[in-house]
């Protein structure tokens, strides 16, 4: 016959199992930190955004070389059935009437006026005889600013204001297709860039630190050297081609394996075109951009930029979570107690687990490699200097957690303080966010982790054709973490 269910004998094992967590107080306060700690570094990551992009930035852009002014003055000058008197407006009128037909005022604001779509006219006085000699001579003058318009705008109309006046001269005179016109010319052209706006526009973006060259070559060596993650490149009369709307595409260059850093800063670079574009034109002007990859390609996939460091990150994971749980499990079933009454020292006893443990580890990373390299087989001709970043990883947290393993009590602690130790890493090493995401105050925290180094070395020697020794730092740091981890799992220890 079955039992009932007791809810007392429930309510005692419930008891049962609290009183030994509250009694346990290194498990208590783990189970605390621990997704604390994880909770606050989620906040912090996804609350942060990618800011002082490096951006290199080459802009040669030069002013129009025509003013429509001028242009419509040369334009005078070549027609032979006008004489053209050039003015100031303060003596423009003087002979009219007599030996001047025609006076014309070009305002200052006159080519960027136009440009910018803002209300300018050109205003003609007309004194003649006849109204044929008035008619003559605007369609004349219209058709001459009609044809400078052209010339330096592509095709754009002048609006005209006419003043047209007859004098009855006292013996008739026969009509003649010549007349002197007075010229007033105050434009004072389009002395503005699109490049200059552009790049002001950019120096006040707070998402790219701009870093000024003087050629398109500077911009891809810094690129190449990775002190900036995108550049920029405006080749001369980049202004004179958008008024005419001459193709003359604006240059890109990207990082392609930073993706974060990269799509933050072009998109600084973009959105800061279209507005300077609009200042200086008071429109919005559909720009062509050439985008260059100095690294990575278009349309590589997180596992392919991700592979090499998630190489790593699994070595650290099964390199801390394996040989802690099994070292736990042989000093509780005695078998470490047993083996210190033998001659073996601990240091062998140490260098005996740390060999088996790292050569499981390395299968492990074989099996994880042989993944990552068929999903992305691009990885597979820096697979080689991968190999000693990646063991020298598993050696230092082999020995670490087998140090750690000596001082906890049971298996929960271990994965508590695994949780502890990787998954900082895991978000603060670059791995999965850029480390220029990082609040101000966490900057400096990402380089007490062994991974963050890690992830630096192996990419530089996966996609930026780096060698070992171009890595020195990273790898002589990860050098020290091993050490560290040998040194912690050999000191003196108290079995209680």
């Amino acid at each position: 016959m079955s039992r009932s269910i007791s809810s007392h004998r429930i309510g005692s094992i419930i008891r049962r199992i609290f009183r030994q967590i509250r009694r346990d107080r290194p498990t208590l306060g783990l189970m605390i930190v621990a997704p604390l700690l994880i909770t606050f570094l989620w906040s912090f990551i996804l609350s942060g955004e990618v800011v002082n992009v490096p951006t290199a930035v080459c802009i040669q852009d030069t002013p129009l070389e025509e003013s429509l002014g001028n242009t419509i003055s040369s334009l005078f000058e070549e027609n032979e059935n006008v004489t053209v008197f050039e003015r100031a407006r303060a003596d423009a009128f003087d002979d009219i009437g007599e030996s001047i037909q025609a006076v014309l005022f070009l305002p200052i604001n006159l080519t960027e006026g136009l440009l910018k779509g803002s209300n300018v006219t050109l205003e003609l006085h007309v004194n003649v005889t006849s109204e044929v000699e008035a008619n003559y001579i605007l369609a004349m003058i219209g058709n001459v600013t009609t044809q400078a318009a052209s010339e330096v705008f592509g095709s754009r109309g002048v609006e005209m204001q006419q003043n047209i006046s007859f004098s009855v001269p006292l013996p008739p005179i026969p009509f003649d297709l010549s007349f002197n016109l007075s010229l007033v010319n105050e434009d004072v052209g389009f002395t503005t860039t699109i490049g200059e706006i552009l790049e002001e526009n950019l120096s006040e973006n707070g998402n790219v630190s701009i870093i000024m060259c003087d050629s398109r070559g500077e911009v891809i060596e810094l690129l190449e050297t990775r002190s900036a993650v995108a550049g920029i490149y405006v080749g001369s009369g980049f202004t004179q081609a958008t008024v005419n709307g001459v193709d003359q595409p604006i240059e890109l260059f990207v990082n392609g394996i930073q993706t974060a850093e990269a799509a933050s800063a072009l998109t600084a670079i973009q959105v800061s075109l279209s507005e300077s574009i609009a200042q200086a034109f008071g429109r919005e002007n559909e720009t062509n951009v050439d985008l260059t990859y100095v690294y990575g390609e278009a349309g590589m996939s997180m596992i392919e930029i991700m592979g090499p460091a998630i190489i790593g990150f699994m070595g650290v994971f099964f390199g801390f979570l394996i040989p802690g749980i099994f070292f736990l499990r042989e000093r509780q079933q005695g078998t470490l107690e047993r083996m210190q009454s033998t001659p073996l020292t601990d240091i062998e006893i140490v260098l005996g687990y740390s060999v088996a443990f790292i050569g499981v580890l390395l299968v492990q990373t074989a099996v994880i490699s042989a993944v990552v390299i068929y999903i992305s087989p691009r990885l597979l001709s820096s697979i080689l200097l991968l190999i000693p970043l990646v063991v020298l990883l598993a050696i230092g947290s082999v020995t670490l957690a087998l140090a750690i393993s000596y001082r906890m009590k049971n298996e929960l602690q271990v994965i508590q303080l695994m949780l502890v130790f990787i998954l900082p890493q895991m978000f603060l090493s670059g791995l999965l966010f850029p480390l220029s995401q990082m609040p101000s105050y966490l900057a400096m925290a990402p380089y007490i982790f062994p991974l963050t180094y890690y992830v630096k070395a192996a990419r530089a020697v996966a996609f930026y054709n780096a060698s070992i020794l171009d890595e020195i730092v990273p790898v002589t740091i990860m050098i020290l973490y091993c050490i560290l981890g040998i040194m912690a799992s050999v000191v003196k220890r108290s079995e209680k």
